[in-house]
């Protein structure tokens, strides 16, 4: 009985050293209960069942120690025998769901374990962590609080970078964060993560940022960079507070190599006319699109091909897409009365060679745009538009001088994004000539097209074998398909009789303007996109059209 088992053996006096072994014992079971119960969050696998387990095995032998009427020892090799199977068996189940650098109790582990340095030089680092101040910084400890909060970061900023997501948001729900990605323009999801595993995640990007980690509430903005196969991948980083949970938005910095004029999408054509009307030496250009067209990225390629040390170049901006040397870069200021046309005002009364200016909020923005051109000065505008015809219909509008507007214009770009075609995975395929005929494309002249692989590869095991380039996406980066109006002396006639869009219209095809679609038929024939990705952007029919153009059986009539 328990007097047995805790009592000297002469006599019934308690020996003080059985008591405070199993003192130290159940103090031990109780701390490894507590590392196990969070580690299953971490290994992200059945916690209920393994604390169950834990807590049944670790009772009964505990009890079993207490009361059985054996030798001391006996029950306490119980004790640890039972418990030791257990752990084994839970190190090798969670070992076998985490990365090799992860696992525990490994020699390499327990070689680091009993090394001086306990940081993980072992570590095969994926990448590493730029902070605000531009310093690199290092591996934590494994002791350390913030080490949890690193591991997490560092795979999911490792996988946001290998699947070229641009933005990445993580969005507290209930008991759960959901995540979710857009990747080359298409929003994916991903498996939703535990919130216990997700807070140290944001706490540890937030260091990184040199934002507040102990404010969850406010709204908080900051960048941080990454840098993975000795290439500098930026990220701004935007936290907000909720009832539910402080929420976490990632969105990549655009690499300044996408904002040349030849990267941006122009056909040879369009190139050399956009080239032509940008030496110019005053003037206006009107940049439209949708929301998520590129716009700002070709706004930018336009600004940054004037020469900056010749030049005084200015941006209005509600947001910097990136940051461009030897650019006056202004940020729109929404805690002011100024309205941002007042704030336009400002920056052209520094008088500016080049203005750019990046939203269109207010009417007046375009009539101080019209007069700084008449004033022999250069202005790039963005307008949200849903054609290069109407684009000039609402600049007519908000300019509200047919007289300025043909006086001032040199022309007008719109344009979307198309997916480009993986080069690795994509396959070739003879297009249907019913569809060659509905394109208005030429059938005897049109050999193939390519789309994304229809059928998916498995290895001798049955594992799906993705494709390393595009990871199973079948596309890869984006490129711009752009309609371009340049202004001629018949449109500028045209303008100034107030002509109707019909009339305009016309004389851009004597012109020989391309429409959007048009310009996109081109990137399928040679090979860039597929008929499925132009058909998705571009068309505006309804889902039974889209599929008739695509070769696909019509639905049969009721």
């Amino acid at each position: 009985m328990i007097d047995t088992i805790l009592s000297q053996s002469v006599g019934n006096y308690i020996a003080i050293w059985k008591l405070v072994l199993y003192a130290l014992f159940f103090g031990l079971w109780c701390w490894v209960g507590q590392w196990q119960d969070k580690d299953t969050l971490f290994v992200r696998t059945n916690r209920t069942f393994w604390n169950n387990l834990y807590l049944g095995c670790g009772v009964v032998t505990l009890f079993l120690w207490l009361i059985l009427p054996t030798v001391f020892w006996v029950g306490f090799l119980l004790f640890f025998v039972a418990w030791l199977t257990l752990e084994i068996t839970y190190v090798l189940h969670r070992n076998a769901r985490v990365k090799e650098v992860e696992r525990i109790f490994t020699p390499d582990h327990i070689k680091t374990l009993f090394s001086k340095d306990k940081r993980q030089k072992e570590t095969k680092q994926r990448l590493s962590f730029i902070s605000a101040h531009n310093n690199e910084l290092p591996v934590p400890y494994r002791q350390d609080p913030e080490y949890d909060g690193y591991v997490y970061a560092e795979d999911l900023l490792y996988q946001l970078c290998l699947q070229r997501v641009s933005l990445c948001e993580l969005i507290p729900v209930n008991e759960t964060v959901k995540i979710r990605k857009v990747i080359d323009g298409v929003v994916s999801g991903d498996e939703d993560r535990n919130t216990a595993e997700v807070e140290p995640v944001i706490a540890y990007l937030k260091a990184v940022a040199n934002l507040d980690t102990k404010d969850r509430r406010r709204p908080q903005s900051g960048s941080f960079a990454v840098r993975m196969n000795n290439t500098l991948i930026k990220w701004y980083i935007n936290t907000s507070g909720s009832t539910r949970g402080e929420q976490l938005i990632l969105e990549k910095q655009e690499d300044t190599k996408t904002l040349k004029m030849d990267a941006i999408g122009f056909n040879p054509d369009q190139l050399e006319q956009v080239r032509q009307i940008v030496k110019e030496p005053s003037g206006v250009i009107v940049v439209s699109g949708g929301k998520g067209s590129g716009l700002t990225t070709t706004l930018y390629s336009l600004t940054i091909s004037h020469d900056a040390y010749i030049q005084n170049v200015n941006s209005l901006e509600k947001k910097f897409l990136t940051d461009i040397d030897n650019i006056t870069q202004n940020l729109l200021e929404t805690d002011t009365k100024r309205t941002a046309a007042r704030q336009l005002q400002t920056v052209l009364r520094r008088d500016p060679d080049v203005i750019m200016v990046g939203f269109s909020d207010e009417g007046e923005m375009a009539k101080l745009c019209t007069q700084a051109a008449r004033d022999g000065k250069k202005a790039y505008f963005a307008l949200n538009a849903s054609s290069t015809f109407h684009a000039l219909q609402e600049w007519i509008k908000m300019v509200g001088n047919s007289d300025k507007v043909a006086e001032t214009l040199l022309g007008i770009t719109y344009q979307k994004l198309l997916r480009k075609l993986c080069k690795s995975c994509r396959e070739a395929y003879i297009p249907d000539p019913n569809l060659l005929k509905k394109l208005n494309l030429p059938v005897d002249k049109i050999k193939q097209f390519y789309r994304p692989p229809k059928e998916i590869e498995y290895d001798k095991k049955g594992r799906p074998i993705v494709c390393e380039t595009c990871q199973g996406t079948g596309y890869i980066g984006r490129t711009a398909v752009l309609e371009t109006l340049v202004m001629t002396d018949a449109l500028r006639q045209l303008i100034r009789e107030n002509a109707p869009i019909s009339a305009l219209r016309t004389q851009c095809r004597k012109d020989r303007m391309l429409y959007l679609q048009e310009q996109a038929l081109r990137r399928v024939i040679d090979g860039t996109t597929s008929i499925q990705e132009v058909l998705r952007v571009t068309s505006e029919d309804s889902p039974e059209k889209k599929k008739v153009l695509a070769g696909e059986t019509p639905p049969a009539d009721k």
